[in-house]
């Protein structure tokens, strides 16, 4: 025989404000974010069957989900693989998963072209570097080959020439070594290893140890 199952009481938490203690025929069933119980209209005295208490538990596994995801990007801006794979370690499923980003991207939060303009334009400016150091942090971020070219796509040679100076000139300056070709070599591999090409390099090194011979 089955046995009808109802809700005889929701009641708050006492450590945790938005969580609520869902109780069928008098005894304690499961935990649920307040946001579940209004998303599903779930009342004292509703009749529970068992699919729709699978449906209550699902509810809260994405409400979870989302509040980690939720937590991730207020740290930055992050890619759609990046969250996936970090709510993957976490141990959600993937159709929960799934859910959860199909509503992040709803709401704009979630944004691959968007996440890889961000990126392009800030190290481009804010830790300079070339755009083939920029490609392979972004496909390490998961983010689709398609996308990183696009957002790669206004980066000309002059901009990128402009990026490498300014990481070039501070360097350049620290540097007290009097052996002008010792300098030059340092200055040139960490700018190979900031991913702007030889033809940058060789630019930028020979105009900053051009100013020093004007001088």
């Amino acid at each position: 025989m089955v046995i009808e199952q109802r809700i005889t009481a929701i009641e708050a938490q006492e450590k945790r404000g938005n969580r609520r203690s869902i109780f069928l025929n008098g005894e304690f069933a499961l935990g649920v974010d307040e946001a579940v119980i209004a998303d599903l209209g779930l009342h004292i005295g509703q009749q529970i069957s068992e699919t729709e208490l699978q449906e209550i538990v699902r509810a809260e596994l994405i409400a979870k989900a989302k509040e980690r995801a939720l937590t991730l990007l207020d740290y930055r801006q992050r890619s759609k693989a990046e969250i996936t794979r970090r709510l993957t370690l976490a141990g959600f499923a993937g159709d929960i998963i799934e859910e959860v980003m199909a509503r992040l991207k709803s709401l704009g939060l979630v944004d691959d072209a968007q996440f890889s303009k961000s990126w392009v334009d800030h190290r481009l400016t804010g830790k300079p570097m070339g755009k083939t150091r920029i490609r392979w942090e972004l496909r390490q971020k998961g983010v689709p080959v398609e996308i990183a070219e696009e957002a790669l796509s206004g980066v000309d040679a002059d901009v990128e020439y402009q990026s490498a100076m300014e990481a070039a000139r501070r360097r350049w300056e620290k540097d007290n070594n009097p052996d002008q070709y010792v300098k030059r070599r340092k200055l040139s591999s960490y700018l190979s290893r900031q991913g702007f090409p030889w033809e940058t390099i060789s630019k930028v090194t020979n105009e900053l140890a051009g100013e020093i011979d004007d001088d």
